[in-house]
């Protein structure tokens, strides 16, 4: 590669099936380096072949220029953080379960087993957790030959509540005419000291519920196993009810071109049962005289509130789950406050930002959604071309309390502009670029957590800033990969 060429990082993802369909869709994602040059045309390209999303995080990232850092500079990311002793809370690194030999003789008080569903047996713990903004992962040990001779993938987290993990395990198998992978689900419960209750690790049944995609794929029996069935981190969610009470949940909207459209199925496994329960054509309520969004768009992420509400955040909103009558659950439709990008706004050199909103709880009955949004110099919204603003945005944060039948308002909270940010102390030596995937903290909703990446230097850092007192709390280096978070209390 020539010197005068600067390497690009591009990324396209897409979900392949029909829009409002959840849990039909394949998540596929493509990554590849190109120089500079090669990246023109790229978003184009994408679209044309249906992809989604694309974006290229961008090849003129600044490099870092080190400086004398007032707050300390962050710390060199390492795979082996120093453990915190018992954190509230913890960030939950998304990516596979980190693999470790030495289970047997980790701390007694989280390590947890049980078998798979070909016999084998497997080991889950949350040892050496370390406290927000630095990630802790989950380690795991898998012994027993498949009956197949193919051990499979590492156990991934799917979703989380309180102290519990659903895990998702892929094996394949070949059936007679086809290669489909087969699945196995389990839910990791880190237990409580002050109930003294063990760690604990359950095999979850299978969907023996399809969904409406899957029914339509059973004819040729791509789907008819129910260990084909998968549960994915953006249509399933997992809610604690108080006590030991656990519902695993998963989702799907039915299309526009179904007669059912404004409805959606939900599949429900309480933990501890044998079978999953559906939920069918479950109305969606929304705001008198606006009118259902045509094509709803399939959900991103799953969110938990109290022991009452799941909420999947859409592409322009959310559906809210209240869950205060298990029999009769409820759904209603709610717009974001936030408006997203209009695609026709963007070229092949000016693309979307990554990831740029997010939304959790705060506290029992209220959400926080926040949203990175680009600028101009001049302090527009959008963004520019400009060398004065290509990486200028604004952090904005709204509430909004969570209820079924009254009128619900989103209250903004804040707003933070990146000059504001980029000033603070200690955040020194950190690239001034967009921020990415904020997460809100368990403990405190006006603190949020950041991504920053640097693709010239390939580095990362995770901030952890208080929007509300508009201070920088902490930095420290992490990885560069796409991996997601998930908030959980584990102790």
């Amino acid at each position: 590669m020539d010197g005068g060429d600067s390497t690009g990082y591009l990324a396209a993802s897409c979900r392949i099936g029909k829009p409002g369909v959840i849990g039909a869709a394949l998540n596929l994602s493509i990554e590849f380096e190109a120089k500079g040059p090669e990246t023109k045309g790229f978003a184009s390209t994408c679209r044309r072949i249906g992809v989604r999303e694309s974006y290229v995080i961008d090849d003129r990232s600044p490099r870092v220029v080190e400086k004398e850092n007032r707050g300390g500079r962050p710390t060199e990311p390492s795979d082996s953080p120093t453990p915190a002793k018992d954190p509230r809370w913890v960030l939950l690194d998304c990516g596979e379960c980190r693999r470790s030999d030495s289970l047997a003789a980790a701390d007694g008080k989280t390590v947890a087993e049980c078998r798979t569903s070909t016999g084998r047996s497997l080991c889950v713990s949350s040892a050496g957790l370390s406290a927000p903004p630095a990630s802790s992962f989950l380690y795991y040990n898998c012994t027993g030959t498949a009956p197949d001779g193919k051990n499979g993938d590492a156990p991934k987290i799917i979703a989380a509540h309180g102290d519990s993990i659903l895990l998702r395990m892929m094996r394949p198998r070949e059936a007679p005419s086809f290669f489909m992978p087969t699945f196995d689900h389990f839910v990791y419960r880190a237990g409580a000291a002050a109930a003294a209750r063990p760690p604990s690790l359950s095999l979850l049944p299978p969907r023996n519920i399809p969904t409406r995609h899957e029914e339509a794929h059973e004819e040729g029996g791509a789907l008819r196993d129910p260990y084909n069935r998968v549960l994915l981190p953006e249509d399933t969610g997992v809610l604690r009810r108080g006590g030991d009470e656990l519902l695993v949940m998963q989702i799907e909207l039915m299309p526009e071109y179904s007669e059912r459209h404004g409805t959606a199925d939900l599949c429900v496994l309480q933990l501890g049962s044998s079978v999953w329960e559906q939920k069918r054509s479950v109305p969606i309520v929304h705001e008198e005289g606006d009118e259902l969004p045509g094509p709803l768009s399939a959900p991103d992420m799953a969110i938990p509130v109290g022991d009452r509400f799941l909420c999947w955040v859409c592409y322009e909103g959310f559906i809210l789950c209240d869950m205060a009558e298990e029999a009769s659950p409820k759904l209603r439709y709610i717009r974001l406050p936030s408006s997203p990008y209009d695609p026709d706004y963007y070229t092949d050199d000016l693309l979307p930002l990554p990831n740029p909103q997010s939304m959790g709880a705060a506290g029992d009955g209220a959400v926080r959604f926040v949203a990175i949004e680009p600028r101009c110099c001049c302090g527009g919204l959008g963004r520019s071309t400009c060398p004065r603003s290509r990486f200028a945005f604004t952090v904005t944060t709204w509430t909004m309390t969570l209820t079924m039948d009254k009128p619900v308002t989103w209250v903004k909270d804040g707003v933070m502009d990146c000059e504001e940010l980029w000033a603070l102390p200690g955040y020194e030596g950190i690239p001034r670029v967009h921020l990415q995937e904020p997460l809100v903290s368990l403990d405190n909703p006006d603190v949020v957590f950041f991504k920053v990446i640097c693709n010239a230097d390939r580095k990362a850092w995770m901030i952890q800033v208080d929007m509300r007192r508009k201070a920088l709390l902490a930095a420290v280096q992490c990885s560069t990969k796409r991996n997601k978070h998930l908030a959980a209390r584990l102790q």
